[in-house]
């Protein structure tokens, strides 16, 4: 229902703008009901990604005795301390809340930040957008002594 809500205020503000004084008077703005709107998505997103959260996290329980990433190990054991596995059905918005609160107070973001920079650093070359350009000239860097000039490649 969240996604479907979404997108139905995701319906342009202005389209509801209707002309006043027989148009004699500005544009209406519809800032605001667009603002509320816009905060409205926001709080579905918030849900959507709590839900994706508790899915991951028992897509892991799925693979155990299998370990994954450090980080998402952490994230795990970060989850399963506020919302136990599924075992059988039971009732799951109290899950859902937990996780959504983690969310909200930065919980998932503060288990995982260290190990954010660490990574990029690590694969730096993995981060950059690859150009077939810049990769040729960086192996012809590598394997000449002089660049060639723009007319010889």
């Amino acid at each position: 229902m969240h996604m479907s809500e979404s997108k139905a205020l995701c319906h342009p503000s202005s389209v509801d703008s209707l002309s006043t004084s027989a148009a004699t008077e500005d544009h209406v703005s519809m800032g605001g009901w667009a603002a509320r709107k816009a905060l409205r998505v926001i709080e579905h997103v918030e849900q959507v990604l709590a839900i994706e959260l508790l899915a991951a996290c028992q897509g892991i329980e799925f693979l155990r005795p299998l370990k994954t990433t450090t980080p998402l190990e952490k994230v795990y054991d970060l989850v399963r301390s506020v919302v136990r596995p599924w075992i059988k059905d039971r009732f799951m918005a109290p899950d859902i809340e937990a996780a959504h609160r983690l969310l909200l107070d930065q919980k998932v973001w503060e288990v995982a930040a260290p190990y954010i920079e660490k990574y990029r650093m690590e694969h730096i070359p993995e981060s950059r957008p690859l150009s077939p350009t810049a990769f040729s000239l960086e192996s012809l860097r590598k394997n000449s002594a002089t660049i060639p000039e723009s007319d010889d490649l």
